[in-house]
């Protein structure tokens, strides 16, 4: 036999007798790290079996007594660590009865930030000018999971552009860059500068990151944990504090109308007077006395141009002479009933004065 021969046979017998060594992010060696949210997690490198039991012993308490849980695992292939199942008992199970440890649930966490390459500064939530190279930066606890081995990675970028539109790559100085299956290297992850910005649209863009590594994200999608908080970045050549100049327009000013003032006229209501009418009535010792009439009523309405003053008039009797006054009385030019009233009381006075 020569040696070309003993070659083929000792690869043919390799080939039966080696087993390979297999490294997938679904296999778990024993006591290795698995995380809340993850499914179809072959968990036999710790010896579980179908319809095995693994128990957990709550912090401080003592692996002498009886774990604080106790569950049996159905298909240890394909095993489901259920959010609502373990969260709040993270830390090491074990194999029950036997106490070997299986596997170390751990909560994920993850969160993004966008930096601008070109201009080196943070750039989450601020203003990136057209044509910058851009890099997304990973933080999670998930790069746990590298020990693992396999070649699929364990985060999706999500980039939506100001349309809505959503993006699975982007080009940059080192060409095309795939977002999703990114490996995360350690507890921050760089992709370096994949982005350049020179030929989007300009707007607000949108980028989140999603742990994609066995349906983390769809079982486990609170922010912060199987999803991150969305970060939003402002893309366009201007710098949005610099304001543009505001046209102010100049007008012409109103005047305003004067406010005429009221003026009123006064009006005057001429003054009516009565004209009293003096009679003389003889008595028994010869003493006149004197009475007054008002006129008629059409004799009222006079005008002040027709309103004249009488003197006054002094009357002496036999017996004593007192001076009586009358007041001064107005009377009207045209009324003859007047004329006659002073006529005949001057002619009273007359005969007295004879007697």
């Amino acid at each position: 036999m020569n040696t070309q021969t003993l070659l083929i046979v000792f690869i043919f017998l390799a080939g039966i007798f080696i087993s390979p060594v297999v490294a997938d992010l679904k296999i778990i060696r024993a006591g290795g790290t698995v995380f809340l949210g993850e499914e179809g997690l072959d968990i036999t490198a710790s010896g579980i079996e179908d319809g095995g039991q693994i128990g957990w012993w709550a912090p401080g308490s003592s692996r002498s007594s009886e774990p604080t849980e106790i569950m049996s695992v159905s298909n240890p292939t394909s095993f489901y660590v259920s959010p609502s199942t373990f969260s709040g008992k993270e830390g090491l199970w074990y194999a029950w009865p036997d106490q070997t440890p299986v596997f170390q649930v751990k909560k994920p966490q993850i969160s993004v930030r966008v930096y601008d390459e070109s201009s080196d500064f943070d750039a989450s939530g601020k203003w990136v000018p057209r044509g910058d190279a851009i890099s997304f930066r990973i933080s999670s606890n998930v790069y746990e999971a590298n020990s693992r081995g396999g070649p699929d990675g364990q985060v999706d970028i999500v980039l939506i552009s100001p349309q809505g539109a959503r993006f699975s790559s982007v080009s940059g100085p080192s060409g095309s860059f795939s977002l999703t299956g990114i490996p995360l290297t350690s507890s921050l992850t760089s992709t370096g500068p994949v982005w350049s910005t020179g030929g989007v649209d300009s707007g607000t863009w949108i980028v989140q990151a999603e742990l994609s590594m066995n349906r983390i994200k769809d079982n486990l999608p609170d922010m912060g944990s199987g999803i991150s908080t969305q970060v939003e970045i402002l893309i366009q050549n201007v710098n949005p504090l610099i304001k543009s100049p505001v046209a102010i327009e100049v007008g012409t000013p109103t005047q305003e109308k004067p406010i005429e003032k009221e003026t009123s006229t006064p009006v005057i209501t001429p003054k009516i007077t009565r004209t009293p009418t003096i009679q003389t009535t003889p008595t028994s010792q010869g003493t006149p006395v004197f009475t007054q009439s008002e006129l008629p009523n059409a004799q009222k309405k006079i005008t002040e141009s027709s309103v004249l003053l009488q003197p006054t008039i002094t009357i002496h009797t036999a017996e004593e002479e007192p001076t009586t006054e009358t007041t001064p009385y107005a009377t009207q030019t045209q009324t003859p009933l007047g004329l006659a009233s002073i006529t005949g009381a001057l002619l009273v006075l007359f005969i007295i004065r004879r007697s």
